[in-house]
């Protein structure tokens, strides 16, 4: 009877180990691990390329050293334990999440930088949400920075049908920066802090009190399990973000378009497709961009919504803004920012930097206009120090002033004249280096236009109303471009014409 109780003890033991290194896939936060000091985590074993790394303590400790933070970088087994998560169980979510820092990071270390936060504490987004806008935990903490709606509330984070304020990565942003600064405040320690800001300044001060100290990794045992290891959750999240390479993780990096942005406080409605419209922007990328909108529609306000565009259309954005308000005018930062040669390959052209002296790359970015995270990322750097003389490639916006859709209309079958087949797989409308033969410009009378429109499938429990506010258009205008009362489901409605 005894060994039957001590197999059922160690089982209900074994369970209650497993039951904390579930994956809160909900939240898209690393694994959260409880009470691992006893396990064995010496080495993380790392798979690449068919073979094993090993890391050792005190490669880690020297790591994590040589990393600067608001706070002590310890080694502890939870640490490591998060480390070997992000490189051994999650890996793809890793990659997804690194290729993210190139789209936050800047904005995060612009933000902390406004109100005297600072910057490596971008890192606890990666703990809150592993860089997903659109992640909310079981509890309802929704964000890149995962506020429950009581304190988003208190920083001035708004949410209703149309719009989810911390989703939106400018909002969001800002009210964590504040919030953080407000904590710091109250705490004097980074470490506490944090913790705070996971389960509130309340469960901290409790523990403060039953361990009669303000040392985090004293009153760690007295705090709620998740926050006991919230910090050591910010410190694995920091040695990833900067040693991701030493373990044979490439990012999933994305395109420029979405690494080099800019955003602007708008107060008229407007829909995606305008701006897609406006600034040619392909409409995947404004809604990928602007996750804090629920119907891809920004909506009229008096207090302006933040809306994020590429930085290098923010000029032909700022211009369609002015063209639909008559109630304000809205202004480029800077006109000598937003000017650029018509080089490269129409986006961007890429310019050459060498540092003078050995310098942290992070302060040698800033003086470019850009954030250390991505003058690592286009060199394919793994030191946080530049040196002397090296040759850094940087990616430059060519920006658009005005954004025109070209429409090309099929000439009449009857006029169009005979080609011949193009040789040497000349493309048609190119000419061949040195041929002297020039492509003919036909202008031939053209059949009368088709009408083109864009188009709206109705979904479940849609109205005219908020169709019409979806694509800043009238109930009316739908109406009679549909001759139609009512809509129905999948009913594929004309929104305008071309």
């Amino acid at each position: 009877m005894q060994l039957k109780k001590s197999v059922c003890y160690w089982l209900a033991l074994a369970l209650a180990l497993l039951s904390n290194i579930v994956v809160y896939a909900q939240k898209e936060e690393p694994q959260q691990i409880s009470d691992l000091e006893e396990i064995d985590t010496s080495d993380i074993l790392v798979v690449k390329g068919g073979y094993e790394i090993s890391v050792s303590d005190t490669e880690l400790r020297e790591r994590l050293g040589s990393l600067s933070s608001c706070l002590e970088l310890r080694t502890t087994a939870v640490v490591k334990a998060y480390i070997k998560t992000y490189v051994q169980f999650q890996t793809e979510k890793t990659r997804n999440m690194l290729g993210k820092r190139l789209t936050y990071f800047p904005l995060y270390e612009a933000k902390l930088q406004e109100y005297g936060v600072p910057e490596d504490l971008k890192y606890l987004s990666v703990v809150e949400s592993a860089l997903n806008p659109k992640a909310v935990s079981r509890v309802g903490a929704t964000g890149l920075w995962q506020f429950m709606p009581s304190t988003g509330g208190e920083y001035g984070l708004r949410a209703n049908t149309a719009v989810e304020d911390r989703s939106n990565p400018v909002k969001s942003t800002d009210a964590a920066a504040r919030h953080l600064r407000d904590l710091y405040k109250q705490f004097d320690d980074w470490a506490l802090a944090l913790a705070a800001y996971n389960s509130g300044a309340g469960r901290v001060n409790g523990a403060i009190r039953r361990a009669g100290s303000r040392d985090f990794w004293t009153i760690q045992r007295y705090l709620p399990a998740e926050t006991r290891n919230y910090v050591p959750a910010f410190i694995a999240a920091t040695y990833i973000c900067n040693y991701f390479q030493v373990h044979g993780i490439t990012p999933n990096n994305p395109d420029l378009d979405q690494q080099l942005t800019d955003y602007v406080n708008v107060y008229e409605g407007i829909s995606f497709r305008d701006i897609s419209d406006a600034t040619g922007i392909s409409y995947e990328v404004i809604k990928d961009l602007n996750p804090g909108f629920k119907r891809d529609y920004v909506p009229p306000t008096t207090d302006g919504h933040f809306v994020i565009v590429p930085e290098r259309v923010m000029p032909a954005f700022i211009r369609y803004l002015n063209s639909v308000s008559s109630a304000r005018k809205y202004k480029l930062e800077s006109i000598e920012k937003y000017t650029s040669a018509d080089i490269g390959d129409g986006r961007y052209w890429i310019s050459n930097a060498k540092p003078k002296d050995i310098e942290s790359i992070d302060k040698f970015a800033a003086r470019l206009g850009i954030s250390g995270v991505q003058l690592k990322s286009w060199n394919d750097l793994e030191s946080n120090f530049v040196q002397p003389g090296q040759m850094l490639k940087l990616y430059r916006p060519v920006y658009v002033q005005k954004h025109s859709g070209i429409h090309i209309d099929a000439p009449a079958l009857s006029n169009m004249p005979t080609v011949a087949p193009q040789k040497n797989n000349v493309p048609a409308g190119k000419n061949k280096p040195g041929s002297g033969n020039q492509t003919a410009v036909i202008q031939e009378e053209q059949a009368p236009r088709i009408k083109q429109y864009q188009y709206h499938t109705v979904r479940r429990n849609e109205s005219f109303e908020d169709i019409a506010r979806q694509y800043a258009t009238s109930v009316e205008s739908l109406r009679k471009m549909n001759n139609l009362d009512t809509v129905k489901f999948g009913t594929r409605l004309k929104i305008r014409e071309f």
